[in-house]
């Protein structure tokens, strides 16, 4: 037994006096792996770079939805004539429908407005609902998805196309209606047992 412990001994010496040669051999060995390492994760960056991969995922959001009403009479629509040949002041403008304190229960709401003297220039409006933000100018009376229900207070902001003088209108309603959900709604299973 002592013989073979004194020939493990001496094949661990043998080996300790080339460690520095097996340490050499190792490092020398492990710069091609890790060039290749390098040379892949450049290409895979280079790669999501080109595609561009990264597309932002839209979330279904619940929100008021304006869409212009397409079938009015031409009563409401104003002509526009030139500014050489029309009163360059803002003409009679009214909010039609809904009245004033009416209850509303149709989703959407479409809001009427009147501008019908064709002597006057013509005039694009913006408005808001319940102080908040304005939408942008426009010529079509404006119909309203999915508004809260309760007291609606609904700003008219009209503005001249050709002096840019501008005059507010406010209607005031309460709006009982329901809204329309823009996200399925899982529907209720029962299973028999």
């Amino acid at each position: 037994m002592k013989r073979k412990i004194y020939k493990l001994i001496n094949a661990a010496k043998k080996i300790s006096s080339k460690k520095h040669h097996l340490d050499f051999i190792t490092a020398v060995l492990t710069i091609p792996v890790l060039l290749s390492v390098i040379i892949l994760n450049y290409s895979n960056l280079q790669n999501l770079k080109n595609k561009n991969s990264i597309t932002p995922t839209p979330t279904p959001v619940e929100k008021i939805i304006v869409v212009p009403q397409q079938n009015q009479k031409t009563q409401n629509q104003t002509p526009s004539p030139t500014s050489a040949t029309c009163t360059k002041d803002i003409g009679p403008v009214s909010i039609s429908s809904p009245s004033e304190s009416e209850t509303v229960t149709d989703n959407p709401v479409c809001i009427t407005i009147s501008y019908n003297d064709p002597s006057y220039c013509s005039v694009v409006w913006s408005y808001r609902i319940n102080n908040g933000n304005w939408s942008d100018f426009s010529s079509n009376n404006p119909c309203i998805y999915n508004l809260p229900s309760g007291n609606v207070k609904f700003d008219l902001r009209v503005q001249s196309t050709v002096t840019q003088k501008e005059t507010d209108l406010t209607r005031n309603f309460v709006y009982q209606g329901t809204q329309i959900s823009l996200t399925p709604t899982p529907s209720a299973t029962s299973s028999a047992q």
